[in-house]
């Protein structure tokens, strides 16, 4: 078999169509699957291409040796090599027609293999080939505005030593070692290696040869879990691109193993470089969201869409987030949004029926978890939703018996003149207000200012009043030392210590040295000495959160129970540690008390379950009293003016 029928074509001279015909020819013949067959493909395409070099450089004796030959070579007979044999051992051995001299039978040129081809010069040492193929890898990734384009990595896998078995095995081994380390691409751009090299079909086998953060990353990429984009930052030229992509993915990465602490440090160092990529804006979405703070996710993706409108991961998890918060209606219109555009997007669906559940159209709720369950019938998701429809659908679908009384009552007071109870409460409401409008704008001034006056002596904004307030009464539940740092410094806590003690340390306040509340941190016996034990002081405790070792102040009765028990659990405030002595003295007592503290003890905040002086009273409190008081008066007026209201009506 020859060349071209090898290729599938008439013989040319035109590179172009010989190298169509090849790549035509190796979906045929994969290297993978067919090497034998491939190799025989390679010769042929590379004996054609030979053939069209040495026919260019030599047209004038082409067309001579054409001429004088053209019946001698119709005269030769052809003989097909037996198959074991390669291409060009086929092509060495041919037997050829017997001539008197190469003057009587010239043979053409173009069909000279053998005269001016050297079968090394056409395959170089396949780990030459290997190291020009990673050298020219390498200078590609360096390009960032080159190697975010795919048409460049498409014509680097038509590089010669991607042809060639022995090298196509090298690189397919070498090359994920390679992208381990240099792994900033394009989503398009792994599609197209992994159609080279098949990394998903080995998924399993990459695990004992790669680290296994990259191998997830691997198939995040492929099976598109999660995406970066790159195309943002080609017209930046003042950004340091390489550092700002290392800590996006590096935070990318800590999310993945919900390393939360590393995750901020790396959004944060990311966020200074470059503030507005959309891809960052998400994932600091992710991670508020994932560290349990929904009002900074709510508005981080809030700002996410503002900044990138077809962002739909945006939109998702904005419609979750309102849901959450009882914002039905905002929801339904973010899933109305992103289903105009992926219809076939069946979580906004799934949100969009709870949206309906929530503002009780239980008719088009069930409507459209009835279409999500004909898509997938084994969605429980939808099967619980359907059954917390079915009660309150029911119920307003099969009106109770008394119904027809109650309606026939109803008439018969309005027939006497006389309101329905709907009535009375507008009429009621309407005279209260009438009688007391003067009261209530004063006693909203009254708390106007009551806030004002909290909010400036605090520094706080409405919202951290707000939860700050409902702190009080419903404590963070912290477990670890990362669940502490990611409180804010003054809420309340609950928490649990372990091997806990106490440390034979006091805080004390000296009345008489100083004036003003001034917290000491002494041992109890010189505390005792100076008689400066009382109500206010507070004991000392370390224990380990987790597993960290934290300070902890308490009152007389649980230093008492966590000498004794050696646990606790209990409430207190988190506060950071102040500049002072607070914190030198408490490590020169761990010290000599010889616990293996230092690795692990927590420096910069305590938690204080023994209110101090300071947190008592401060400037102005004097003048919140004396506001709360006089709200109280206004309460007592308006509260008087019920019965009175209610009696005035009578005679209307």
């Amino acid at each position: 078999m020859g060349i071209w029928e090898i290729l599938g074509i008439e013989p040319t001279d035109n590179p172009a169509q010989i190298k169509k015909a090849y790549a035509k020819k190796l979906k045929v013949h994969n290297p993978e699957v067919d090497p034998e067959g491939f190799q025989r493909l390679r010769e042929a395409y590379d004996l054609a291409l030979k053939f069209t070099r040495n026919d260019k450089r030599d047209p004038e004796k082409r067309q001579l040796d054409g001429e004088e030959n053209h019946e001698t070579q119709e005269e030769q007979p052809s003989y097909d090599a037996p198959h074991r044999l390669t291409l060009f051992d086929r092509f060495l051995e041919e037997p050829l027609q017997e001539v008197v001299s190469q003057e009587e039978i010239p043979i053409p040129k173009r069909y000279d293999f053998t005269e001016n081809y050297n079968h090394s010069e056409r395959s170089m040492n396949p780990g030459d080939m290997v190291e020009r193929f990673f050298h020219r890898t390498q200078e590609l990734y360096d390009n960032y505005h080159e190697r975010i384009q795919l048409e460049n990595w498409r014509e680097l896998l038509n590089d010669e030593a991607m042809w060639n078995v022995g090298c196509h095995q090298l690189i397919d081994t070498q090359f994920l070692h390679f992208l381990e380390e240099h792994y900033h691409l394009p989503h398009e751009v792994w599609k197209l290696l992994d159609s080279h090299f098949q990394w998903q079909e080995k998924s399993e086998k990459l695990v004992s040869q790669l680290s296994g953060r990259f191998v997830a990353y691997l198939n995040g990429q492929l099976n598109q879990i999660f995406t970066l984009r790159y195309h943002s930052f080609e017209n930046r030229d003042d950004l340091d691109i390489e550092a700002f992509l290392e800590w996006r993915s590096d935070a990318l990465f800590a999310l993945m193993e919900n390393d939360w602490e590393t995750a901020q440090s790396y959004l944060a160092k990311a966020h200074a470089l470059y503030a507005l990529d959309p891809d960052l804006i998400r994932l600091q979405g992710e991670y508020f969201l994932r560290t349990g703070n929904k009002n900074r996710a709510f508005h981080t993706f809030d700002q996410l869409i503002r900044l990138d409108p077809d962002n739909i991961d945006a939109y998702l998890y904005r419609a979750r987030l309102f849901l959450e918060k009882g914002d039905a209606t905002d929801a339904i219109k973010d899933c109305e949004e992103i289903l105009t555009r992926m219809p076939e997007l069946w979580d906004a669906r799934s949100l969009l029926g709870k949206g309906y559940l929530q503002l009780g159209e239980w008719e088009k709720s069930q409507e459209v978890f009835q279409e999500i369950l004909s898509h997938n019938p084994s969605d429980i998701d939808a099967k619980i939703c359907l059954t917390q429809i079915q009660s309150p659908f029911n119920r307003m679908t099969e009106p109770p018996a008394n119904k027809q009384a109650k309606a026939v009552r109803r008439k018969n007071l309005q027939t006497l003149g006389l309101p329905g109870r709907l009535a009375r409460f507008k009429q009621f409401f309407a005279l209260y207000t009438r009688r007391n409008i003067w009261t209530i704008i004063f006693l909203l001034l009254l708390h106007y200012a009551m806030f004002a006056v909290v909010s400036m002596k605090l520094d706080m904004t409405s919202e951290q009043m707000f939860d700050s307030l409902v702190n009080k009464y419903k404590p963070v539940q912290i477990k670890t030392v990362e669940g502490m740092k990611q409180t804010p410094l003054g809420y309340q806590v609950e928490f649990t210590l372990t091997k806990a003690s106490y440390t034979n340390m006091l805080r004390v306040y000296d009345k008489e040295k100083y004036p003003e509340p001034i917290a000491e941190f002494i041992p109890a016996a010189k505390a005792k000495e100076r008689d400066l034990l009382n109500s206010d002081t507070g004991y000392v405790n370390v224990g380990y959160l987790g597993q960290q070792l934290i300070i902890v102040i308490t009152d007389y009765d649980h230093a008492k129970e966590i000498h004794d028990k050696q646990s606790i659990t209990m409430r207190g405030t988190l506060k950071a540690v102040p500049d002072g002595e607070m914190l030198p003295v408490i490590v020169n007592a761990l010290d000599k008390r010889k616990l293996p503290y230092q690795s692990i003890l927590v420096t910069d905040t305590y938690i204080n379950a023994k209110p101090d002086l300071e947190e008592k009273g401060w400037t102005g409190s004097w003048l919140l009293g004396i506001l709360a008081m006089i709200s109280m008066l206004y309460y007592i007026r308006i509260i008087r003016e019920f019965p009175k209201t209610r009696k005035a009506l009578t005679f209307h």
